[in-house]
């Protein structure tokens, strides 16, 4: 079962190495603390990449990507009430004591009633209040509701991501919304993500833009930038090349080097570091980090 599969179900049941050398070497030079570096750094962790090791060994397998330098996760598939049966508070005190930060979650719920004040939309507001205990502040809708097979229903669905927004705005969370390949097709003549950003409001909702999946779907990531500038707050950091399929940063179609020139225009603020599979995890975990410290935005302002 996919993440996605997780999420749309709503499912929560939920080495010590270095910084690599041309990186250290460069952080020596300038007088630096390798460790203030690991811990200040701007390179975070969808903790999908780890979701069979979490069940074995929930606190160690955390610690191995502290270990790595990550500075803070990501959960996924949030129902509400618990992660891998404890809370996002709770995960976050765990991460908190190993020098990393829990800052947000994949979550996310169907098509909701127009009317803001059913029950219905109970759901968000004890999300919003688990991620204000966690000291977070992002919540991401990391599916398009099953409701969306028309052009009618894709709006509708930008609207209900506006009245969430709206509600998170209000407590002082972020909310976003996380693509995978599929939102590169269109409906009805139009691109469904292009119909996501076109009817939501950019002052309530902002993009997660996964360039793996991006890539995948076809989609050409820089003019996404061009065309919808500062919507882009989060990114998941993942590769795909082309005839392969996913795989580790640098080695596929993403173009890292030319994305990384316009991160401004594109309105980043939180890099988040996806890979979900891989027989060596974390041995994976820690090149595609070592990957991104090249780039003069990872190191913390």
């Amino acid at each position: 079962m996919n993440r996605r599969d997780f999420i749309n179900k709503g499912i929560a049941a939920v080495t010590c190495v270095g910084l690599n050398n041309s990186l250290f070497s460069a952080i020596a030079a300038n007088g630096a603390d390798v460790a203030s570096f690991k811990k200040n750094n701007r390179i975070g962790i969808q903790l999908y990449c780890i979701r069979e090791f979490l069940p074995k060994d929930y606190i160690g397998s955390l610690q191995k990507l502290a270990d790595i330098g990550y500075s803070h996760v990501e959960a996924w598939g949030f129902n509400g009430d618990t992660f891998y049966g404890k809370t996002l508070k709770e995960t976050s005190d765990i991460v908190k004591d190993m020098g990393m930060k829990l800052n947000s979650t994949l979550c996310g719920s169907e098509m909701l009633p127009a009317d803001t004040k059913t029950k219905e939309w109970d759901y968000w507001r004890k999300t919003i209040q688990a991620m204000k205990d966690a000291g977070g502040n992002q919540l991401i809708q990391g599916f398009l509701p099953a409701a969306g097979k028309t052009l009618d229903e894709l709006k509708r669905s930008a609207e209900q991501f506006n009245r969430i927004g709206e509600i998170c705005k209000k407590d002082g969370i972020f909310f976003g919304y996380h693509n995978h390949h599929e939102e590169f097709s269109q409906i009805e003549g139009q691109v469904i993500l292009d119909v996501l950003l076109q009817n939501t409001d950019p002052g309530l909702v902002f993009f997660q833009l996964d360039l793996g999946h991006a890539v995948n779907g076809g989609g050409d990531i820089l003019n996404y930038f061009r065309k919808y500038p500062k919507r882009f707050r989060s990114w998941h950091a993942s590769d795909f090349k082309k005839g392969v399929g996913y795989v580790e940063l640098g080695q596929g179609d993403v173009p890292y080097d030319e994305l990384f020139k316009v991160v401004k225009s594109s309105g980043l603020k939180d890099l988040t570091m996806e890979h979900e599979n891989g027989e060596d995890r974390f041995a994976i975990m820690k090149r595609n980090f070592d990957y991104l410290t090249k780039y003069q935005w990872t190191k913390h302002k």
